[in-house]
């Protein structure tokens, strides 16, 4: 059963461990000017573009992912934001401390991953509605600019904070299994980044059958409205990740348990 005065005690401490550090502010803080700042400069270079498209990418250009295409770079800050919530610790030791005044070692994580999970989704969503609206202000000058009414365009801007949030809580879980900042930013940078890219070029048997399950791949279809042949669908392909969440959050629970600090 759950100790609920204990575990509040845990979110206290954790919020407190958060407001302390200036990595946090600097993450937040390059996170909101990547997402929004490059969401607005790819909006305005595709908006410029689009008269020299083929039909073909006309048909399937997605206004709507295009403004929150800055989420792909504020995912890095967001994810190191999560990693340093837990790596910082061991690194300094302090996780020793930690685990000493709180013994119940699955509370002190459950309280990390729930105020990495709170903050990341108030910075995606400061982030995923400014980006629509300076996107729907570019493309409405090219007369591409779809409604935040239109089907799936609320569901691709909450679905981007959605997606930052989970992310953070897969980075966080990377911090917790690898226990070392470097180590769990590159393995981060890998899944993010690399991953996606080497994926396409897959050959296509491989990229229908395997790469639509990456984490990265599979969270993002949730951020779209027009979907790419051979992806998952919104909300399956968010269940999908989510599913990888939880299996790396459950492998760190079980290490954290049973591995000495």
């Amino acid at each position: 059963m759950i100790d609920l005065p204990l575990f509040a005690d845990v979110l206290r401490s954790e919020w407190t461990k958060l407001r302390s550090v200036r990595s946090t502010y600097w993450s937040i803080l390059v996170a909101i000017i990547l997402g929004i700042g490059l969401g607005a400069a790819i909006s305005a270079g595709s908006a410029h573009a689009y008269p020299q498209m083929s039909l073909q990418d006309k048909l399937t250009f997605d206004p709507t992912s295009t403004s929150l295409a800055g989420f792909f770079f504020a995912q890095l800050a967001i994810g190191v934001f999560a990693i340093l919530t837990i790596s910082s610790e061991y690194n300094t030791g302090t996780i020793r401390t930690t685990l000493s005044s709180i013994p119940q070692r699955g509370y002190v994580l459950a309280g990390k991953a729930t105020m990495v999970g709170l903050v990341s989704l108030a910075v995606g969503l400061v982030i995923a509605f400014p980006s629509f609206w300076i996107g729907h202000v570019i493309f409405r000058a090219h007369h591409l600019d779809v409604p935040l009414s239109d089907p799936g365009v609320l569901r691709a801007v909450l679905g981007s904070a959605l997606y930052l949030t989970a992310l953070a809580m897969f980075s966080l879980g990377l911090g917790a299994v690898i226990r070392h900042t470097a180590g769990a930013i590159t393995a981060l940078t890998a899944i993010a980044f690399i991953i996606p890219i080497f994926s396409n070029l897959l050959p296509d048997t491989w990229q229908n059958d395997l790469s639509r399950y990456f984490p990265a791949n599979a969270g993002g279809a949730i951020t779209t409205v027009v979907s790419a042949p051979h992806t998952l669908s919104p909300w399956a392909g968010f269940g999908v990740f989510l599913i990888w969440v939880f299996g790396l959050l459950a492998a760190s629970w079980y290490l954290l348990r049973h591995r000495d600090v």
